[in-house]
């Protein structure tokens, strides 16, 4: 007897296993034919949202405005933009700069005597203010996604300049301010990163070339600046309009 209930047993196992996974169900189709379709064991997830922020593309179709922390061998600056979108990848901009303008050997001293700060030479407090207008080209867009937007730019534009006596008070100066005007242009690249669907944040190097001509204008005494470009970096907000 006990031969019997585990030869029944030893039959009952292998039966299961084969149920288990060889479960075939009959479905009728309308032509009347009988199919057979076998249960999948493999189990596929769907993520609830996409791995990567493609709904973040929509900023690609908007205009934008923005501000710029700089540095250059100026000193730091500050600017603002205006961006105009024609595709996700290729838009206009306007951009512009505020600086102070220097030679790159000016260091300020203190006179114990009149407990001021001054510059051994300096005879021009010199400003510097580049408008550029330019096209942006980004580039890599389908194989980084939309989270990392590298680009490279171009622009030109007027640049203005404002020097004023050193040896004046500051507000003093402004009344003795002379005032030019010079053609500039600057290559660049850079990269956006997206923090919201309507803002980035980003950073940007920029070579500008804005040749005064001429003699050059002093902000040291006998060392004239005759190109006022240089290199700038940039960190630049962007909120979309």
């Amino acid at each position: 007897m006990l031969y019997y209930k585990r030869k029944n047993y030893l039959f009952i196992v292998p039966f299961l296993l084969f149920i288990f996974n060889s479960v075939e169900i009959y479905s009728q189709q309308q032509n009347g034919e009988i199919t057979f379709s076998q249960f999948d064991t493999n189990i596929v997830f769907t993520s609830p949202r996409p791995l990567l922020s493609s709904h973040l593309k929509e900023i690609k179709k908007s205009d934008y405005w923005g501000l710029n922390l700089v540095l250059s061998n100026n000193g730091f600056g500050f600017g603002a933009f205006y961006e105009l979108f024609f595709t996700k990848q290729t838009y206009l901009f306007v951009n512009l700069y505020l600086s102070g303008a220097r030679n790159t050997d000016e260091f300020e001293y203190y006179n114990p005597w009149t407990g001021q700060l001054f510059i051994p030479g300096k005879v021009n407090r010199l400003y510097m203010f580049p408008l550029t207008f330019g096209i942006v080209q980004s580039f890599l867009t389908d194989v980084l996604g939309t989270n990392f937007t590298p680009y490279v730019n171009f622009g030109m534009g007027p640049t203005f300049i404002v020097s004023t006596p050193y040896e004046k008070e500051f507000f003093t100066s402004l009344g003795y301010a002379r005032f030019y005007i010079r053609f500039g242009l600057f290559v660049g690249t850079g990269v956006n990163i997206p923090i919201t669907d309507k803002s980035y944040i980003g950073v940007s190097a920029r070579q500008y070339w804005i040749p005064f001509g001429g003699n050059g204008l002093e902000s040291i005494k006998d060392k004239p600046i005759k190109d006022f470009g240089g290199f700038f970096l940039a960190l630049n907000f962007g909120i979309k309009i």
